[in-house]
């Protein structure tokens, strides 16, 4: 679907920026939320007033795909966003930008060679929902393999969702092939991501393996029952990222677009808008929540690159998985 957002999110052509020139204009091919797109319009309009955004939405694999069919003559300029899992696997269609270098964001949060830069970085979360865990709530990963809590586990498909697929990954690095056996087990495939987390808010499920900013949300809005477990053997990051697509058709319009995708008012922004916690190292997390700093959190570390690497290899694991567990 193809729009050109103004103000609000209405479904209408309209552009914003009224004295936009041609080369003024840029398509954004955007698989995230209204909300989170919106907010990247009101940014724009703030720091780019002539800028004019054509929004293309739609899921993160099928716009990859779009941008991979179209590649001989592109009609994006700027992609946001997937994990870097994915990412990994795309990188013909990306063009570097230099400027990457330059943001105040560690270098495991930015893609290699200025491919992609991060934008946020999730955090993977066991939520719970306490009326219906009777205090029995798990304090890591390995309570969840146990069996105990076995067909009561809201998981998202890992082969449609960039998120599912990092979480499955890591159990994967953590606990081989047996890991993602047991989690086959125990866990019920709910879909798309947002599945998991509407899941547990609405007590269809009292657990839920999700990313972190989409279930504080709940307990930001005053959802007593909502609590977000960090497990103790450690969790796994995934961060998102951007990038400027190779050819882009307006590419002084995608350098604005980017940079304000990358900025500081625009992390800072998406923070207060969703909770999405930023890459940049000067904003302030706890302004805004009370969500722990990352060196307050046990990680297990994940390689980015292999993730992408082995996602048919672990897809396939997965799959047979899956048939063997039902």
């Amino acid at each position: 679907m193809k729009k050109v957002y103004a103000g609000v999110l209405l479904g209408m052509t309209m552009a914003f920026g009224s004295a936009a020139q041609a080369d003024e204009e840029v398509t954004f091919y955007a698989a995230n939320s209204e909300d989170a797109i919106q907010t990247v319009l009101d940014v724009a309009r703030k720091l780019e007033p002539e800028l004019k955004v054509n929004v293309v939405t739609a899921s993160t694999g099928t716009l990859l795909q779009r941008i991979r069919a179209e590649s001989q003559a592109p009609q994006a300029d700027v992609f946001w966003s997937s994990g870097f899992g994915t990412l990994a696997d795309y990188t013909e269609l990306m063009q570097p930008v230099q400027a990457s270098a330059e943001l105040p964001v560690p270098t495991a949060l930015n893609g290699p060679d200025h491919l992609w830069a991060g934008s946020n970085v999730h955090v993977v979360v066991l939520m719970t929902n306490a009326s219906q865990l009777d205090g029995d709530a798990p304090k890591g990963w390995e309570d969840l393999l146990s069996g105990r809590y076995r067909g009561r586990i809201a998981f998202g498909d890992p082969t449609a969702s960039s998120s599912a697929y990092l979480q499955l990954f890591g159990i994967y690095k953590k606990y081989g092939e047996e890991g993602v056996r047991k989690l086959a087990e125990n866990v019920v495939v709910t879909g798309g991501s947002s599945s998991v987390y509407r899941g547990v808010a609405n007590a269809e499920y009292p657990l839920g393996i999700t990313i972190e900013y989409a279930a504080y949300r709940y307990v930001a809005g005053g959802q007593q029952d909502i609590a977000l477990i960090y497990p103790q053997e450690g969790t796994f990051l995934s961060p998102e990222g951007l990038f400027m697509v190779k050819g882009a058709p307006h590419p002084e319009a995608a350098d604005k677009l980017y940079a304000v995708l990358t900025s500081a008012e625009f992390q800072q922004a998406i923070l207060e808008s969703s909770y999405r916690r930023p890459v940049r190292s000067d904003i302030d997390l706890k302004s805004v929540s009370s969500l722990p700093n990352l060196d307050q959190i046990e990680v297990f570390e994940l390689d980015q690159k292999e993730a992408g690497e082995q996602r048919e290899q672990l897809i396939k694991m997965w799959k047979n998985a899956l048939s063997s567990a039902q």
